[in-house]
């Protein structure tokens, strides 16, 4: 039986769940609220996004955890818990008096309460439907974040326009677990055949790999890590500063969202370009490919007039690679170190990608204050993006396992 026949159902649960999980939701609607909270409050906003930086730096400790409980409750219960976390988590944000210490409480419980829901059980459940189209089925999972993406800011908009942040965010939180749930609960369940060996072709036989404590004594898991951290810290940084800096180009704001709009749809087709990319070339060359598309987007910024044309080359060049990272960061996980182990994997590299996605956003800002615009900071990720090539390169050869896996799909 095909592949995508045996694991359609998995496969559109794990999507629904990226969806309406916590990085879709918290990425794509925190800038709505930014203008209303500070307004009521007082606050600055970097005060309001300190939230969100300590919300990733928190999943340093909750994302591994999360990986490693895995074996003990399974994708599906764990998946389910996270949706309700995160619900929860938003209904706490909702109901701040004004307390800034209290701000950053909630956000630290949106990422303790909603880890679960975070793309390393969305991901994990994949590995035993899908063999020879993996690299498919993770693009068409992390597809979740871009469809969320075009969904949410309208209707974040709406709710704050017509009754307030407060309501929005309960909205929000509430919306996506009831939209997630039934799905989840229904369609998003492991191949239990997968686990026992070689059987029918609806069951791949995915059940090799290294151990989280051999995983980490390699030293191609720190060069994943490494270059995951350098990629995420350029990527992320230029996504929540892309405003900032077209501004500072010279561009009016109605011609930002519109091109900020072509990026998001871009984000979409990268996710599901490299997937179908790494299904035939050895990904650490696609990756290379997709992140020399930066570069030309940063040497455009800051060489080239900016106009509505070069504006959307940057766009397309930025969305590509932001679609591309979290694929490729699932993928190569389960390539190189195998499914068996996957969820404790990738919850330790996933750590690395909370901080850089974490610290890029102010870090990029303050560089761009103390070095007297953007196109310095651009040069360094520039420099930045150039290292991240040979690191790819230096992942070497998929293991003997990994290439059977494909060549028996």
């Amino acid at each position: 039986m095909n592949e995508f026949q045996a694991g359609w159902k998995p496969l559109l649960a794990a999507t629904v769940g990226t969806m309406c999980g916590l990085i879709t939701i918290t990425n794509y609607s925190q800038g709505f609220f930014v203008g209303p909270v500070t307004a009521e409050f007082g606050w600055e906003p970097a005060e309001f996004f300190f939230g969100f930086t300590l919300m990733m730096c928190v999943g340093v400790v909750t994302a591994p955890i999360v990986g490693a409980l895995v074996p003990k409750f399974g994708v599906r219960k764990l998946g389910m818990f996270g949706l309700l976390g995160h619900a929860l988590s938003y209904l706490l944000l909702s109901a701040n008096p004004g307390s800034l210490a209290l701000w950053y409480l909630s956000w630290a419980a949106v990422a303790v309460l909603g880890a679960a829901s975070l793309p390393i059980i969305w991901t994990a459940v994949l590995n035993g439907w899908f063999r020879r189209n993996r690299g498919k089925a993770v693009g068409i999972t992390m597809a979740g974040t871009g469809i969320g993406a075009f969904l949410l800011p309208p209707v974040v908009e709406y709710f704050i326009s017509h009754y307030g942040w407060r309501v929005a965010y309960q909205a929000v939180g509430i919306g996506a677990f009831l939209l997630a749930l039934p799905t989840v609960f229904l369609l998003f369940k492991e191949n239990e055949a997968a686990a026992d060996g070689p059987g029918e072709a609806q069951a791949p036989p995915s059940n090799w790999g290294l151990t989280r404590e051999q995983a980490l004594r390699t030293g191609r898991f720190w060069r994943l890590a490494a270059v995951l951290f350098i990629t995420v810290l350029v990527i992320v940084g230029l996504l929540s500063n892309f405003e900032r800096i077209l501004s500072s180009k010279g561009m009016e704001r109605s011609l930002i969202a519109a091109i900020a709009a072509v990026l998001g749809i871009t984000v979409i087709f990268g996710r599901l370009l490299v997937g179908v990319l790494v299904d035939r070339f050895w990904a650490p060359v696609v990756a290379c490919l997709f992140f020399l598309l930066p570069i030309v987007a940063l040497f455009v910024l800051i060489n080239m007039q900016l106009t509505v044309g070069t504006g959307l080359l940057v766009a397309v060049c930025i969305g590509l690679a932001a679609g591309a990272e979290l694929d490729l960061l699932a993928y190569l996980t389960s390539k190189y170190f195998g499914p068996r182990h996957y969820p404790a994997i990738f919850g330790g590299i996933f750590a690395v990608f909370s901080v850089g996605a974490g610290i890029a956003p102010p870090l990029m800002g303050e560089a761009a204050t103390a070095l007297g615009g953007y196109d310095r900071p651009l040069l360094i990720l520039i420099g930045m993006l150039a290292l991240s090539i040979p690191l790819f390169l230096s992942l070497g050869k998929y293991p003997e396992e990994g290439r059977r896996e494909m060549a028996s799909g």
